[in-house]
């Protein structure tokens, strides 16, 4: 065989590879992409975002004020949490009422009572789809 013909046979076989390469690569990304976006349309969330709140602090003279969303995975949940703003808001002070300056400072506290609020109206409203809490704002003074 001539040098050519060897150079030609090798170009040959190593364009097959990347050939094969590049289809099991497309394929893997491409079923990855499709399970991803499955998940997606599973994980869709709502929204209830309450009015400001103004709740005293245990043992003190300072008071806290704080916006709270409350986020579910259900639409018949958020409907149900908003006919019922008056049951989350009245929990949700009765919560930080029971607090002292102390615990409901820096990040540890407030970590600890988004938790302690979100179980607390898993245990209210008996619901799981109840799925987290944030505070817009949390304003101790």
């Amino acid at each position: 065989m001539s040098n050519k013909n060897v150079m030609l046979v090798v170009l040959l076989v190593l364009v097959i590879i990347f050939a094969v390469v590049g289809i099991v690569l497309g394929v893997t990304f491409y079923r990855n992409n499709s399970a991803n976006n499955s998940n997606r349309k599973q994980l869709e969330t709502f929204n209830l975002t309450l009015d400001d709140m103004y709740c005293n602090i245990k043992d003190s003279k300072k008071i806290v004020k704080v916006k709270v969303t409350v986020e579910t995975n259900n639409k018949k949940s958020l409907e149900v949490l908003k006919e019922k703003q008056f049951l989350i808001r009245d929990d949700i002070n009765k919560i930080i009422r029971s607090k002292t300056e102390d615990k409901l400072q820096g990040k540890e506290g407030q970590v600890a009572l988004q938790k302690e609020i979100n179980e607390s109206l898993i245990e209210l409203f008996n619901d799981e789809t109840i799925t987290n809490v944030y505070f817009d704002d949390l304003i101790i003074q």
